[in-house]
């Protein structure tokens, strides 16, 4: 029978093995976090469309490709299409996938197929596209958020808690978290979808609405420029900015 002192120099060969057992050596750029590599590339893609879009504006025949009358008479004749509506709602949805701010989303729609159908494309396609952001967090489950963002989405996790529908409508009115984040988080927390849909409606209608008006009146502006269209722009702009902070203002008190 082998002595304590056997035994423990038995112990000490095992761990010299072990600290000198071959590990493969990874690639430096598995070194990189997913979720910065992701960044770096939504940055590198977003940096070579700004670089696209300003030389396709230095070019005449793009230039008038790209003016307001062209993007309204395209508009116009993707609506004459048998499923130019469908069109439409997904080119929203791979905006909202792709992180387009909302604001750049409604004034997109009322650019291009004027203030109310614009008003009423831009808030279809957000719901469709915050609809299926939904699912893939409901399908990824909350590691995706934890993994992607950790601590900063303490705030939007505490008011999507609740999981009610006055929540969502006031976290889609707050600044809460961009558009995107909040939709795959309120899957991945299991926010139920009637809840969902209702609450960003309720949430996103007051923006829609206020952001088609001032797009319109800016519109008349760069037409027409005169006293009464700078009036009426101004009046917009007041009006405006003041049922967002009523809106903003009511939503952020609980409902009685």
């Amino acid at each position: 029978m082998a002595g304590p002192g056997a035994a423990g120099q038995h112990r000490s060969a095992r761990a010299a093995m072990g600290r000198c057992a071959w590990r493969p050596s990874l690639p430096s750029s598995l070194s990189v976090p997913p979720l910065r590599r992701a960044r770096l590339l939504f940055i590198a893609a977003y940096a070579l469309v700004g670089v696209a879009l300003v030389w396709l504006w230095q070019q005449p025949q793009a230039r008038a490709l790209l003016s307001l009358p062209a993007l309204s008479e395209a508009g116009r004749t993707l609506l004459q299409t048998p499923f130019g509506s469908l069109a439409v709602i997904g080119g929203y949805v791979l905006a909202v996938f792709l992180a387009v701010p909302v604001a750049a989303l409604i004034a997109a729609g009322v650019l291009v197929f004027g203030p109310w159908p614009g008003m009423a494309y831009a808030m279809a396609g957000m719901l469709a596209g915050a609809v299926v952001a939904w699912a893939v967090g409901r399908w990824s489950g909350p590691a995706l958020i934890d993994r992607a963002a950790g601590g900063r989405l303490a705030l939007l996790s505490a008011h999507l808690h609740r999981r009610g529908l006055w929540t969502v409508a006031v976290v889609r009115a707050l600044p809460v978290a961009p558009f995107l984040v909040v939709n795959v988080a309120a899957g991945a927390l299991g926010v139920r979808l009637r809840d969902y849909v209702l609450g960003s409606f309720l949430g996103l209608l007051p923006g829609t609405v206020g952001m088609s008006l001032f797009m319109d009146r800016v519109v008349a502006v760069w037409r027409e420029p005169g006293p009464g269209a700078w009036a009426s722009l101004a009046a917009v702009f007041a009006g405006v900015a003041t049922l967002l902070w009523w809106t903003r203002r009511r939503l952020s008190q609980p409902p009685v």
